[in-house]
């Protein structure tokens, strides 16, 4: 909808005495605008506005605004102003200026002259500066070959774009299928920006120094270092980012890690209603791979412990070990992590993020456990307790064999969880699509939905047979595995020695990272925290003696 300004300034012009024209431009394609077109229709509309004695108004314009697709209509400013006159906020005798007809409405014939009609019937004119025609309910009423014409104007207007958008679909169905059957084949000049295409496109080449930069983003990742922190690094080593921004933003950052490009694989596309909708299976082996997929994979499925069960605040410091680790042991919501009065690294305080939001369902409060929890009492207690986790019972770390298994089995699961999701966007968008969105877009999304529960059935099936192999190996050198969670530890209790910075962050996030490992959760109730290790016993950890001696005399009452 149009910004409020506009419709105040569209109010305004009625100040005047002399009637109202309203210039109305609308370009599909933002760069359009670098041509001459703009400065022809705004000149046509002045001149016609002076011959006329009309005050003009020049601030509707939709730029880069499909009106095949009626975004004009639903979204743009031409929105705007078709509630301002369903407002009564337009008077009568106004005047709406357009190049052609087909600046209004490129849509189906039916919807184009309804829209034609609910403005000429509000008792605002339409003018066409191409042709000078004027369209009014008076000039239209008095001389129906009028309305006969704007009607064939909007139909060749639809037929063209149909034409156009079926002409664009067949081009890239050639093309894919293209891409499909010779790896030389390229779609388009748009790469990613570690890559360029040569003057003849049939080759992609790396640029070094920026795939350099991405691999090392992506062990950034997949160590524990978050996408905030990597863009903060970058930006104090003065790294120029890739494309036109002035320095590294998070959001860039997860946009690359999270693009398959990396590892060679292209999605093609179409578009519906702006939004590119995958058609067809991926493309293997499209570009240069320049990301191990086993490293891909392990960053995938970092970011996703990541986002389970974090909550508060962590500003680049890493000062919370246990971010998606920690839940309230009453309803099972994240604990959030705060600090109050500048504390140092490490000393903040926990409590649970739904309670502390107040979450409500069905008027009733889900969570009441409002207390909070000195964060570097919880951090020094698991710290301690670790070396009497028994790793034998949640992990066999064994020969090199079995590790193997174990990293494709950690592959398998990161590309599952990419399934999925990627299934439940597209079932989304398919619920969304409606009657006369085209046939081809239908088509797409049941297509590459059949493909992904196909893919999501063996990657299960994958899955299962190396659960079972693994469990078959049977656990054979715990000790190793337990040696370098020591070795970690012993680094962690030294942090204090690291005067650098960065370093200090580094061996946190690895260590936050490793926990990951050995804690499947530590769930924090009135009392203590029970750290509850994969496959293994909790261990109680009391961080309120007072409230946890209640407790036991509650239990033996």
């Amino acid at each position: 909808m149009l910004h409020p300004q506009h419709k105040l300034r569209f109010r305004f012009a009625r100040t005047g005495t002399m009637a109202l024209a309203f210039s109305y431009l609308r370009m599909s394609r933002p760069e359009q605008i670098k041509g001459d077109s703009l400065r022809r229709q705004l000149e046509a509309s002045r001149e016609y506005a002076i011959k006329h004695g009309l005050t003009l108004n020049e601030t509707m314009q939709d730029i880069g605004v499909s009106a095949f697709r009626g975004k004009n209509r639903t979204e743009g400013t031409l929105a705007a102003f078709l509630d301002l006159i369903r407002d009564g906020d337009i008077p009568s005798g106004s005047v709406l200026l357009v190049e052609n007809l087909d600046r209004l409405s490129r849509e189906q014939v039916s919807t184009a002259l309804a829209l034609f009609l609910s403005i000429i019937d509000a008792g605002v004119s339409i003018v066409t500066l191409s042709d000078g025609q004027v369209y009014s309910k008076a000039e239209v009423d008095r001389d129906f070959t009028k309305l006969l014409m704007s009607i064939v104007y909007m139909a060749r207007a639809h037929d063209e774009s149909a034409m156009k958008s079926a002409r664009l679909v067949e081009s890239w169905k050639a093309k894919r299928a293209r891409a499909q059957a010779d790896p030389r084949a390229k779609l388009t000049g748009c790469v990613p920006g570690w890559l360029t295409l040569n003057k003849a496109r049939t080759e992609f080449r790396v640029r070094e120094d920026r795939a350099a930069i991405v691999c090392r983003l992506f062990e950034e990742c997949a160590s524990g270092i978050g996408s905030r922190m990597s863009a903060r690094r970058l930006n104090d080593e003065n790294v120029t980012p890739f494309g036109r921004a002035k320095g590294w933003r998070n959001t860039s950052i997860r946009q690359i890690l999270t693009n398959e490009a990396v590892i060679g694989r292209f999605q093609p596309g179409v578009m519906k209603d702006g939004v590119r909708v995958p058609e067809g299976p991926p493309i293997e082996g499209y570009f240069p791979a320049i990301v191990p997929e086993a490293l891909f994979f392990r960053a995938q499925k970092a970011m996703t412990g990541r986002r389970k069960g974090s909550a508060g605040q962590d500003r680049g410091t890493c000062a919370n070990l246990f971010r998606g680790l920690v839940r309230c042991a009453y309803c099972g919501g994240p604990m959030y992590y705060h600090t109050s009065g500048g504390l140092p690294e490490g000393q903040g305080w926990l409590q649970c993020d739904i309670a502390r939001r107040r979450v409500r369902k069905d008027g009733e409060l889900v969570c009441s456990h409002i207390k909070t929890y000195p964060y570097e009492m919880l951090e020094r207690h698991v710290l301690a307790c670790l070396p009497d986790i028994d790793i034998s019972q949640m992990l066999d770390f064994e020969n090199q064999a079995t590790a193997a298994l174990r990293e494709e089995h950690g592959q398998v699961e990161a590309r599952l969880d990419s399934a999925l999701a990627k299934q439940k966007r597209l079932v989304a968008m398919a619920e969304e699509v409606e009657p006369g969105d085209g046939d081809e877009v239908d088509d797409a999304l049941a297509g590459r939905i059949a493909e992904l529960r196909s893919e999501i059935r063996s990657l299960r099936a994958r899955r299962k047979e190396l659960e079972g192999r693994l469990q078959s190996t049977g656990a054979a050198v715990v000790n190793g595995e337990h040696e370098l969670m020591m070795a970690a530890l012993e680094h962690m209790q030294r942090l204090d020695e690291i005067d650098d910075r960065s370093e200090r962050y580094r061996a946190r996030a690895s260590f936050a990272q490793d926990l990951k490992r050995f804690i499947e959760r530590i769930d924090i109730n009135e009392a203590f925290a029970d750290v509850i290790p994969h496959g293994g016993e909790g261990i109680a950890l009391i961080l309120d003696a007072k409230a946890f001696a209640g407790m036991m005399e509650g239990n033996q009452a």
